[in-house]
């Protein structure tokens, strides 16, 4: 039984530690193509910009949903998939599945953690509360429209200050 649980959260981690490498990979060539582009250097904020607004538009997308849906209850996406002739290859993919899910409806904040976490703890842990609760309070699903039309909104703001002339 241990070992079927070591190896379902280690699937749940393969699926997490994958999105960590393709955000990492990302963030590299992000920073390369930034110092090929002198306008880039100069609007940075604009980076920022699109990812606020891609994050809040995704908060209204029926994937996110069906993500959420899936990660919000383990143990009944266990109940229903679990497939037991090779319980330790069931056990790995009812992780990695499940992982993928999850990351699967917090993908677009965790890259938004990207932007404002690395110039400010506070947001970080913020934006992990948020998808803390998103997840796991009953009431979380509520949060996701409300989140989204203020992400979308904080990215105007974004581009209309920088864009104002003087």
């Amino acid at each position: 039984y241990a070992a079927l649980m070591a190896l379902l959260i280690a699937g749940y981690l393969a699926a997490w530690g994958g999105f960590g490498i393709a955000a990492h990979l990302l963030d590299a060539a992000l920073h390369a193509g930034v110092r090929q582009s002198d306008w880039l250097m100069l609007n940075g904020w604009a980076i920022g910009a699109a990812i606020l607004a891609l994050a809040g538009l995704f908060q209204f997308s029926r994937l996110k949903y069906r993500c959420l849906d899936k990660c919000r209850a383990p143990f009944g996406f266990i109940a229903e998939r679990w497939r037991g002739p090779r319980p330790w290859r069931s056990a790995w993919r009812l992780g990695l599945d499940h992982g993928v899910y999850c990351v699967g409806c917090c993908w677009a904040l965790m890259l938004l953690m990207f932007v404002v976490g690395t110039g400010n703890v506070g947001w970080m842990l913020g934006l992990g509360a948020i998808m803390a609760v998103e997840k796991n309070m009953p009431w979380g699903r509520h949060l996701s429209r409300p989140l989204g039309a203020t992400l979308v909104l904080a990215a105007i703001l974004v581009v209309s200050s920088n864009l104002r002339p003087g």
